[in-house]
């Protein structure tokens, strides 16, 4: 029998990983506040739509409220919604049982932690929580407990039965995928393989080196029936080969929304990835434009906007380490997002405390504090990275509120020489604090509250401030998810009199006073500084 042609993944490709049919983001993925997720988010969407689709068809049907929690089937049934939900509810049984545990452990620290020693409590523990968690009271004697995290995903809520990757030829419209499950059509083919399957990592190879399809086929269980749709997501033309920078030169690539690329001539690192695919009629850097080694991945924060595991997979093998924010230790609303990487099957993850530095190559990775754009939960799974590369030195903002400016003045040798480059979100509005953090938090939150307390970023006023006391030579605004293809994913897309784009506006002008460019990142842009010595800085 003659060997089969070995044919490469079209780079037009979109794989998304599904978990109870629901896009995979980083807050659904974690065992413990994913089943807080699908009972009191997902469930409740799916529900309302059963009960009145006409009002969700209505909705949907509105530009203007794009984002908003109601259903788009995307041309599904009511009968194939109402079977998807009861997949989800089946499926993802031990989700919901710890969650309704995860209450009762609340109910009964409430009543019975009154100050007094937490051991006679432990027999009480709901049974998904024995053993993984820790009863304790915080110095103002309030009761609360803790998850140990790495055993959460040795639990039977990390439902690796429920995740699936959804294979499309080349992007199209989406709904969004907070409100929207994505549910099978003709034009998907679903692989129902586990996120940590080493079998990912041979098809996202093929990006790069040729696979034998029909074997690989075999061993991802795909039918004979899908097996001619599978097929055509591959071609014979290989890719083109990546182009590294001049020697000599540091260069700077923004991919979009928070992706950028720093690149030596012997050394990359890769911020918060979330990169489109090639054919979506949009002209913008891919994963094809990536170097097939990138040393250093860095994930400023726990957001979907920064961390994605869509991006992620596909990247797996290609990635030296990664480097994440150091998590607060179990806490309900800040899950560790190393012990999340490792159990999708990540092998080299690194945390970075605050003010903590990680050396690859010629590149350093200093992990600085971050304030605001939490609603002001005590969120740890954050910080702001300090990029240096080639004597120069970046500064990735992202969605920081600079609240307190003594507090960059604190950071040693910050403010001490110029800043090469200050990247700053200017998501000034943000999301209430219940959008992302409703169905973790422990009893009714005001209205005047959730709306008062935001997920938003620096003003054009801040970022100004921040630029002068960094004494920043160049300053971008980015991160504000004003790309059309990523619309799907972050809500948002670029129109000119938004407020983000008019802050950006104001931005460019405060900074022109001094003699500082300023300037709107979107789509795609390339920018090179020569390296310099120590000496010369």
């Amino acid at each position: 029998m003659p060997a089969h042609q070995k044919l490469y993944l079209r780079p037009s490709v979109v794989a998304q990983p599904l978990l109870h049919r629901w896009y995979a983001w980083p807050y659904l993925l974690a065992p413990h506040t994913g089943a807080l997720n699908l009972r009191d988010r997902l469930l409740p969407i799916v529900d309302s739509y059963l009960k009145a689709p006409h009002i969700h068809d209505s909705v949907t049907a509105d530009p203007h409220r794009y984002g908003a929690p109601f259903l788009d089937p995307q041309g599904a049934g009511q009968d194939e919604v109402q079977a998807a939900r009861e997949t989800m509810a089946k499926d993802g049984r031990a989700k919901l049982q710890l969650a309704d545990d995860i209450d009762q452990l609340r109910s009964l620290l409430r009543e019975k932690a009154l100050g007094g020693a937490m051991e006679p409590l432990y027999p009480q523990v709901p049974a998904s929580l024995r053993g993984r968690v820790e009863l304790v009271y915080d110095t103002a004697h309030r009761p609360t407990f803790r998850f140990f995290e790495s055993l959460m995903y040795s639990s039977p809520a990390f439902e690796r039965h429920g995740q699936c990757v959804s294979l499309i030829a080349a992007p199209k419209p989406q709904p969004f995928v907070y409100s929207s499950p994505v549910l099978p059509s003709a034009d998907r083919l679903d692989i129902d393989v586990p996120f940590d399957s080493p079998l990912w990592d041979e098809l996202f190879a093929a990006r790069l080196a040729p696979v034998d399809v029909p074997d690989l086929a075999e061993r991802l269980g795909i039918d004979d029936a899908d097996l001619p749709a599978f097929t055509a997501l591959f071609h014979a033309t290989p890719p083109p080969a990546h182009t590294p920078p001049p020697a000599g030169d540091v260069r700077v690539r923004y991919l979009n929304h928070a992706s950028v690329l720093i690149e030596t001539g012997s050394t990359s690192v890769l911020l918060d990835p979330l990169i489109g695919y090639t054919e979506d009629g949009h002209e913008h850097f891919t994963i094809e434009d990536l170097p097939q080694r990138i040393d250093t991945v860095v994930i400023s924060h726990f957001h979907s906007d920064h961390f994605s595991l869509e991006t992620l997979l596909q990247l797996r093998t290609r990635i030296g380490t990664i480097l994440v924010p150091r998590a607060s230790g179990g806490s309900l609303a800040d899950p560790s997002l190393k012990t999340m990487l490792e159990a999708l099957g990540f092998p080299n993850v690194q945390e970075l405390a605050e003010m903590d530095t990680r050396a690859a190559g010629e590149v350093e990775v200093t992990a600085l504090p971050f304030v605001g754009e939490h609603a002001d939960l005590d969120i740890r799974t954050k910080m702001v990275p300090l990029v240096r590369a080639g004597g120069r030195r970046f500064l990735f903002a992202t969605d920081i509120t600079p609240l307190e400016p003594a507090l960059y003045d604190n950071v040693p040798g910050l403010t001490e020489t110029p800043l090469d480059a200050l990247f700053i979100g200017l998501e000034c509005v943000g999301a209430p604090l219940g959008w992302l953090y409703g169905p973790l938090l422990e009893g009714k939150l005001s209205r005047e509250h959730n709306k008062g307390r935001r997920l938003k970023g620096s003003d054009a006023a801040q970022a100004d401030q921040l630029a002068r006391q960094l004494n920043a030579r160049h300053v971008y605004a980015y991160a504000m998810g004003l790309e059309p293809w990523l619309k799907h994913l972050t809500g948002s897309e670029y129109e000119a009199d938004a407020e983000p784009v008019q802050q950006a506006a104001v931005l460019s002008g405060l900074t022109a006073e001094r003699g500082v460019t300023s300037e709107l990142l979107r789509d795609r842009a390339e920018r090179t500084w020569p390296t310099v010595a120590p000496t010369d800085q």
